[in-house]
């Protein structure tokens, strides 16, 4: 089924905040924590959205995924030259759909969009510790290009050329 994604809006920005904390507390309930679940409150996705940041993917009319989409990165990546890339943040999708494809299109949809607008590379970051969600990032095509530690968080940092 087809995946459509959009910028969230005032009105819908909650159903990004629901994803991310079902997301949260699965992966809580696995033991390999990735969010505070109290973090994505009102505040932090009426933020998302004011900055044009936050999305949303969509099948058949329900909101089944989300992830932040940003031109500057100066908590992860602050040495990254204004202009050079794009980063994406918080990709998460219901458990619902998990497995069947929409993690995949909402990075491949974040790589066309860094591409179309003339970045030199699409980047992230994960957990360290997380080698199944490491794996899925490099079978998209990123590469391993350090770690840092921001704590309480040891990340992995990936990029993409575009």
């Amino acid at each position: 089924m087809k995946l459509v994604i959009a910028p969230a809006t005032l009105e819908n920005a909650h159903l990004a905040s629901e994803i991310l904390i079902e997301a949260a507390q699965w992966a809580i309930a696995l033991g390999q924590p990735l969010w505070d679940p109290g973090i994505f409150t009102q505040d932090w996705t009426r933020g998302g959205v004011e900055r044009g940041e936050l999305y949303l993917g969509w099948q058949a009319g329900e909101a089944v995924g989300t992830l932040t989409f940003q031109y500057q990165d100066t908590t992860y990546w602050p040495e990254v030259p204004l202009g050079e890339s794009a980063f994406f943040h918080k990709l998460a999708v219901r458990r619902s759909v998990a497995g069947t494809g929409v993690a995949r299109a909402l990075v491949a949809w974040a790589i066309s969009k860094a591409r179309a607008e003339g970045k030199r590379y699409l980047r992230m970051d994960t957990h360290f510790e997380r080698p199944k969600l490491r794996a899925f990032y490099e079978s998209l095509g990123f590469h391993y290009v350090g770690e840092k530690t921001v704590p309480p968080y040891r990340l992995a940092l990936y990029e993409i050329p575009l």
